[in-house]
């Protein structure tokens, strides 16, 4: 008879990733593999149970709770959009989003040529550039002039102002099939779902033994109190979810479940 797989103490060596489900289809809704610092909280509420004079007969506990916390080490567009409780919206060739962006071009022949194709009203006024500042502003006109530039509706060519030289700065929206886009919308919250931690574990006595482990949570909901995203290049993507019972199945009151095979 092969030995029992009986084991207690482990070395986790590392959270290795999180798939989000929809509750409902079972669908993946999105997946992180980039995590560190995960951290997995449980409390629950106790009433202290006393005598007559004040002693401690005993204490009651019940309302467990779980949470679940980590850092993803690169942000995370498909998270930041579930913790917004929006979705990420992703274009195409019949679905184009509106990107932004900005240039810098030299003039030649009284014209500039943008990259892309600017969306119709979106270049109201151009800078000159001076000692690598922005400089003086100019607007769109229906002629060039000393004080205003013509931008055409159907190509990429800006007519420069009469008499400007040198750089011209640029801000303008234009429509691509390439691009995401995630919205955080003031009455959108994030939603319920599934989730799956998975992790590695090795043998205390022998760390060559790796095993497979995975914690299960039926219900869980992206905590939006405080979502921040460090704008640097090293900066990181925190989140934390809670986790609660199927408050309608009464067959089951799991918040977790961790198993772990060989």
């Amino acid at each position: 008879m092969a030995d029992t797989f009986n084991k207690n103490e482990l070395i986790l060596d590392k959270v290795r990733s999180i798939s989000f489900t929809d509750p409902e289809t079972k669908e993946m809704l999105y997946r992180l593999t980039s995590l560190e610092d995960s951290s997995l909280n449980c409390t629950a509420e106790g009433d202290e149970i006393t005598d007559a004079i004040g002693s401690v007969i005993t204490t009651l506990y019940r309302a467990k709770k779980a949470k679940f916390s980590a850092t993803n080490s690169l942000l995370s567009l498909d998270l930041a959009a579930a913790q917004y409780g929006s979705t990420k919206e992703v274009a195409s060739l019949t679905n184009k989003l509106k990107g932004h962006t900005y240039e810098i071009l030299e003039i030649a022949d009284s014209k500039v040529t943008l990259k892309n194709q600017p969306i119709k009203d979106s270049v109201k006024f151009i800078y000159s550039i001076s000692n690598s500042e922005i400089g003086k502003s100019y607007k769109a006109g229906s002629t060039v002039s000393e004080s205003e530039f013509v931008i055409s509706d159907s190509s990429k060519e800006i007519q420069t102002p009469a008499g400007l030289t040198g750089k011209i700065y640029v801000e303008y929206a234009y429509e691509t099939e390439k691009a995401v886009k995630v919205a955080n919308k003031t009455s959108e919250f994030p939603k319920t779902c599934s989730a799956i931690i998975y992790a590695y574990f090795r043998d205390k006595c022998n760390d060559n033994l790796v095993y497979s482990g995975a914690v299960i949570c039926p219900k869980t909901k992206l905590n939006p109190e405080s979502i921040e995203l460090a704008l640097t290049s090293t900066g990181k993507h925190p989140f934390e979810f809670d986790m609660s019972k199927d408050y309608c199945d009464e067959t089951n009151d799991d918040l977790f479940t961790i198993v772990v095979s060989e």
